[in-house]
């Protein structure tokens, strides 16, 4: 019997401290993904709601020393070095720039749009990424057909019968756009096989998997969740699991006992699962609905040039907040407290003592991920765009140590004020373009070189794609004529046609 009871106790106790760990993944997850005004309204928020946290009032003497004196090294390359507090030299917080609402394409440096739809910031992550260019066709398939939700609405043989269809006319629906979709053959008659299927049910494991918000593109709510299970931590045969498997319907009845009978464990561990299961985000769409954007942003962080040195700073106008001495004190000492007031200040302590973890977590997590990126596009801040080196997800997350979500949540909504410019962080990331030499540029300094040669034709006779990727392969950049249709696109540079069209009725008109 007391074997038996010793093993009994060791599972409950095994079970709890997997949901200790996962209330902190989840709020690590949850802060991470927070911008300096989201942090500052939950920080303000809990300091409302817990009593045992309490703001830290800082001299300015410590404020100026914190950067040093807790060992870290924040050093991002050469003579590059990332700070952690402010001082009275530095740019003020409360800086808020306006945006251009002009109608042509804005300055690369002035990107400040509305907040990303769920299909632009599954896009954005789709083209940093390191698909292959057929999974990245894949992918953009499954994309367009995600809803709002997050949900794909489209099963994997339709996928499949979308992109073949899509081969078929490559080049035409590239060059003559919607007119020549339109004439896209019936999918309906095109049969994918097993090894395409398979193809794709692999690009869509990857996105649902390594993309944020996890669990996008799930096909029905049991797939959702189970994402995300699987993503803090569970194995795929617990409490847990098999409750979202088998018993996602019943869960309405909240007859505990009934599914404890069915899976084999007692109704407390079901209750304990369900508990966990309603904090998994049914719709994980849903921090992209549409929002009423305001015109203006905080940077999130700051580079800027001290004499020679590079320097980034991180925006802290949030309260450093920590845990009250007088309750921690008082829980230990004062023997007279009810039960009920023990517990409910027991339950605050820990919540306020996950909040410090996890605030430590996030901070040291976007401290590595800036530092990186600032080491790799240090030309960028200092001599503009046409310096913009290539950069996806994974190189970040590699380097740092990190999913490569976690970059894609640290980098999704954040600004940064550069010499260049205030730009979204995410605009720091750019496609790789082999050369002729095996070498890589940027996404952007291709479209910097199409503009370049454009802008030097002559009137008579405007450059075809044909003779700009030609250009550019002298110039040792291999660029099909169809992806730099897609990129003169882009940048909203006629065709060659268009553009002779209007030269010439400018010269009538002269």
């Amino acid at each position: 019997m007391s074997t038996n009871l010793s093993q009994t106790t060791s599972q409950r106790q095994v079970l709890q401290q997997r949901l200790i760990l996962t209330q902190e993944l989840q709020l690590f997850l949850k802060l991470i993904q927070m911008t300096t005004l989201e942090l500052k309204d939950y920080l303000e928020e809990q300091l409302v709601e817990n009593p045992t946290l309490e703001e830290a009032e800082e001299t300015a003497e410590k404020a100026e020393n914190a950067a040093g004196e807790d060992g870290t090294d924040f050093s991002a390359a050469g003579n590059s070095r990332l700070l952690g507090n402010d001082n009275g030299d530095t740019p003020h917080y409360s800086l808020r720039q306006p945006i251009d609402d002009g109608e042509d394409e804005p300055a690369w440096e002035n990107r400040i749009t509305s907040p990303d739809s769920l299909n632009e910031h599954l896009t954005w992550q789709l083209e940093v990424s390191d698909f292959t260019q057929e999974e990245k066709r894949i992918g953009s398939i499954i994309i367009g057909n995600t809803n709002e939700d997050g949900y794909l609405e489209t099963d994997l043989e339709e996928i499949g019968a979308l992109y073949l269809s899509g081969l078929e006319q490559t080049g035409t629906a590239e060059d003559n756009g919607a007119e020549a979709r339109d004439n896209l053959p019936d999918s309906e008659s095109i049969m994918p096989d097993r090894e395409l299927v398979d193809r794709i049910e692999q690009v869509l494991h990857r996105i649902q998997t390594t993309f944020d918000p996890t669990g996008t593109c799930s096909r029905d709510l049991r797939e959702c969740l189970r994402i995300q299970a699987l993503d803090l931590g569970y194995a795929k045969d617990c409490v847990i699991m098999k409750i979202i498997d088998d018993h996602l319907e019943d869960l309405d009845s909240k007859d505990f006992f009934v599914i404890a009978e069915c899976i084999g464990c007692s109704a407390e561990d079901v209750k304990e699962a369900v508990t966990f299961i309603s904090t998994l985000e049914p719709k994980p769409g849903r921090p992209y609905y549409d929002k009423d954007p305001e015109k203006f942003i905080i940077p999130d962080f700051y580079v800027y040039k001290v004499g020679n040195e590079l320097q980034v700073q991180l925006n802290r106008e949030f309260p450093k907040v920590r845990i009250s001495s007088y309750y921690r004190s008082l829980l230990k000492k004062e023997k007279s407290l009810p039960p009920e007031a023990k517990q409910f200040l027991k339950e605050k302590l820990e919540a306020a003592q996950r909040i410090m973890k996890c605030l430590d977590e996030r901070e040291a997590a976007v401290k590595k991920i800036i530092a990186k990126i600032v080491e790799v596009q240090k030309d960028f801040f200092e001599h503009g765009k046409d310096y913009i080196k290539p950069l996806i997800l994974k190189d970040v997350a590699q380097s740092v140590g990190v999913h490569e979500s976690t970059v894609s949540r640290v980098t999704s909504r954040r600004y940064i004020q550069t010499p260049q410019g205030t730009i979204e962080l995410k605009a720091l990331f750019s496609r790789k373009i082999e050369t002729s030499h095996g070498k890589e540029v940027s996404f952007e300094r291709v479209k910097s070189m199409i503009r370049e040669i454009v802008s030097e034709e002559l009137p008579e006779s405007p450059y075809s794609d044909e003779d700009i990727s030609k250009i550019l392969e002298r110039r040792n950049v291999i660029v099909a004529r169809r992806t730099v249709a897609k990129y003169r696109k882009t940048l909203k540079i006629p065709s060659s046609s268009a553009r002779a069209a209007q030269k010439g009725k400018k010269r009538n008109e002269s």
